[in-house]
């Protein structure tokens, strides 16, 4: 299975980086994640509505339109580790890739949202860009631990 986690923001810095690679080398053999980071183009001088659609059409040229679509917004809805884990192995099951959609600072464009197979939050809270994509991956090493039963979800 291939997840590609396509992102808007900033390249990690160092301390993130560690945090990624620290859960990526964890990960099974048979879970390639693949990260798509895009330049925001949030400006000063632009609208957020500009901003949305010109984040959209760098999102559309790097999705496969095979893969699952699973877009993370505050407006999703909630899984458990043991929910989220179950959507993984349904994919695992059928040979299904997943991308993971993480908007920028003002979110994501409707019609990015309107492609999506599942929207998911993990919380009401917001969390800074890079925090997040630390935290989608650990979630995806611990939905491997749960299918795989090791004892590192507890």
């Amino acid at each position: 299975m291939k997840c590609n986690i396509i992102s808007i923001g900033h390249k990690p810095t160092n301390w993130e980086s560690e945090g990624i690679k620290y859960y990526v080398k964890q990960l099974p053999k048979n879970c390639l994640i693949n990260f798509i980071d895009i330049k925001g183009k949030q400006h000063p001088k632009m609208k957020k509505d500009e901003v949305l659609k010109l984040e959209k059409e760098l999102i559309l040229d790097k999705l496969d339109p095979a893969n699952k679509i699973i877009v993370c917004d505050i407006s999703g809805k909630k899984l458990s580790s043991i929910n989220l884990s179950r959507m993984i192995q349904k994919s695992l099951n059928i040979n299904e890739d997943i991308a993971f959609i993480i908007g920028g600072s003002y979110g994501l464009s409707e019609e990015i949202v309107k492609k999506a197979n599942f929207i998911l939050s993990v919380s009401d809270l917001t969390f800074p860009h890079r925090l997040f994509k630390m935290m989608l991956i650990e979630q995806i090493y611990r939905s491997f631990s749960i299918i795989n039963n090791m004892p590192y979800h507890k």
